[in-house]
């Protein structure tokens, strides 16, 4: 892993991936468009009082534009903490020891998030990319990869695929086919990008000429690739390849929720935490918003920003109704399930030769460690596994102590020499999370040209922001910009 503080560049970034010097110049990793949103840029001679619902970066960022425009903005929280799915674990972790429990990255092509985190000052970090070579264990066969070695990849592929490996894999049939249009938002809705929209990942890839093995390969080894049927092609694209890779990648020093914990503490006390939404009253001439936190309360203001993911606030009561369409967008606007261990052993257990990482197709998945001081090989280390799709809601169901038995047993399978080093573990599953009910949002083939506007269009005196409203799903500038927005939209009532 790279040591805090260095630099990758963006050649780094793309070469560590296998992707060459040639996607340098692919128009795909500059989408201008997309780069380009506007903030509040003036202030308001007609405050409003704004209710927000929520304190994740959506949230935040709509108080953070409303309230230097001169609005009166309240926070409503349902947890106990800012953040939402942005949440660094460190409890209870050796000090110095920590992970991500949600979002895992930022990029320099995010624009939203690069202006609050120059703002507020703070400190980012390289993006961990292994360095080393990388474990696989793939259909019962366990080999590293990370040099020029050749491996037989042991799935049914052509001769040139297996040459290729899933990064080449990736890049030949998505990054060099991809319509320079999905740079545009104005072209969601229009051809080429409609009928990329109607295709699944998984019939995307085949169109472009890779084999059944090929996506199998895919969704083995890449987390964007967990339900290639049930992903639909033009999210994939936008979100995962068209912005994400438009910069390098970063983390931010101590932990992602120093963005949301920053903002929060700049906000102040207008955050009000514990706060249960249950009702959201349009009276024609003002909002009430009905919360639970010990004794009901109900909060009046003029207008609501609501952040709260779908299947939470479908549990919402609005008077009056959400309209037919909103209603069918937000019932049927996919999310996927993603389920985390964290176990601490008291020193890394693999040959220093390699980077630790390992890309399974074990219940566990994906494992990426991480070591104290970012480095240390003699001291204590975390390996962190993630499950997504089907089979991370499955075992999200499972007891704190079956999912400790199915994360060990699987991590021996990886690390035959780790019996005897596990010190402590944590789990978390986003499916379980009252306040969340499952992880990102996760549209399927389809549904952005068939629901996004209706979730991003007001209802009344209510707005709406969040991931899920913006076409950068899954990610945090998604939910930045959607905050932005949203906030824009009241400020330019009259």
């Amino acid at each position: 892993m790279k040591k805090k503080g260095t630099q990758i560049s963006r050649k780094q970034f793309l070469k560590s991936l296998g992707l060459g010097a040639g996607a340098l110049g692919t128009g795909i990793f500059f989408p201008n468009m997309l780069a380009a949103q506007s903030f509040i840029n003036d202030k308001t001679n007609k405050p409003k009082k704004v209710l927000v619902l929520g304190a994740g970066l959506a949230g935040l960022a709509a108080a953070w534009e409303l309230k230097n425009a001169g609005h009166d903005v309240t926070i409503l929280e349902a947890r106990n903490r800012p953040g939402g799915r942005v949440s660094t674990i460190r409890k209870p972790f050796s000090e110095g020891l920590y992970a991500e429990g949600g979002a895992a990255g930022y990029s320099d092509a995010y624009t939203h998030a690069k202006k609050y985190i120059n703002e507020f000052g703070l400190e980012k970090a390289p993006y961990p990319l292994p360095e080393k070579p990388v474990i696989y264990y793939l259909n019962g066969k366990q080999f590293t990869v990370g040099g020029a070695e050749n491996v037989k990849w042991p799935y049914d592929l052509t001769e040139e695929e297996q040459k290729l490996g899933p990064m080449g894999i990736v890049k030949k049939y998505i990054i060099d086919t991809l319509p320079q249009e999905i740079g545009d938002p104005d072209l969601w809705d229009k051809e080429p990008l409609v009928t990329l929209d109607k295709n699944s990942m998984a019939e995307y890839l085949k169109n472009q000429g890779a084999s059944e093995g090929a996506v199998n390969l895919i969704q083995a080894t890449q987390w964007f690739g967990a339900v290639p049927t049930k992903t639909s092609a033009l999210s994939m694209a936008v979100s995962d390849f068209g912005l994400f890779m438009g910069g390098t990648p970063f983390v931010l020093a101590g932990g992602n929720d120093k963005l949301p914990r920053k903002m929060a503490e700049k906000l102040g006390n207008i955050i009000h935490y514990e706060k249960e939404v249950k009702k959201i009253e349009d009276t024609g001439s003002g909002v009430k918003v009905t919360t639970m936190g010990g004794m009901p309360e109900v909060h009046e203001a003029d207008y609501v920003i609501s952040t709260i993911p779908l299947k939470v606030m479908n549990k919402i009561e609005f008077s009056p109704e959400l309209s037919a369409s909103k209603k069918r967008a937000s019932e049927n606007w996919p999310y996927l399930n993603i389920t985390r261990t964290y176990s601490q052993i008291d020193k890394p257990v693999w040959d220093e030769k390699i980077s630790g990482v390992a890309i399974t197709d074990l219940p566990i998945e994906q494992v990426y460690p991480h070591l104290t001081n970012g480095t240390s090989m003699t001291q204590p280390a975390v390996l962190e596994t993630m499950t997504a799709g089907p089979p991370a809601g499955e075992i999200g169901r499972k007891t704190d102590a079956e999912l400790k038995k199915m994360a060990h047993d699987n991590l021996a399978i990886v690390y035959p020499n780790i019996d005897g080093h596990f010190q402590k573990f944590y789990s978390k599953a986003w499916s379980e999370d009252p306040y969340a009910l499952g992880g990102p949002s996760w549209p399927g083939p389809g549904d952005v040209t068939k629901y996004l506007k209706d979730l991003q269009a007001p209802h009344g005196r209510v707005h709406f922001a969040g991931e899920h409203t913006s076409i950068l799903r899954s990610t945090m500038e998604g939910a930045l910009r959607s905050g932005a927005r949203a906030a824009k939209e009241i400020h330019d009532l009259a």
